[in-house]
């Protein structure tokens, strides 16, 4: 019994999470890849988030906002005055209709 071995995982290392982020009470995100073009977008998940919810006064579906940022993702890649973001994004989220 004293013999175990305990397998540690990089990613339950305490600090590793710094690519968690929260974009409002009901969802967050995941960035990989280019760390400030992640925040970026995050930010602008955000802002999103609010928008939505001063405008028609409930809190963004999950749907809405992945085609929202799925729009901003292809609107960087297909216009030449911007550059494409250098990451990616895994957003996760709670309806309160469609569960998780």
């Amino acid at each position: 019994m004293g013999t175990e071995k305990i397998i540690v995982n990089k990613m339950l290392v305490p600090g590793t999470d710094k690519r968690l982020y929260s974009i409002n009470l009901h969802m967050g995100g995941l960035i990989n890849g280019v760390v400030p073009d992640g925040r970026s977008v995050i930010t602008r998940a955000r802002e999103e988030s609010t928008q939505y919810e001063s405008m028609f006064g409930i809190k963004i579906p999950a749907n809405v906002m992945a085609d929202r940022m799925a729009l901003k993702f292809q609107m960087n890649t297909i216009y030449s005055a911007y550059r494409p973001y250098g990451t990616s994004l895994v957003m996760g989220a709670h309806d309160s209709m469609n569960g998780f």
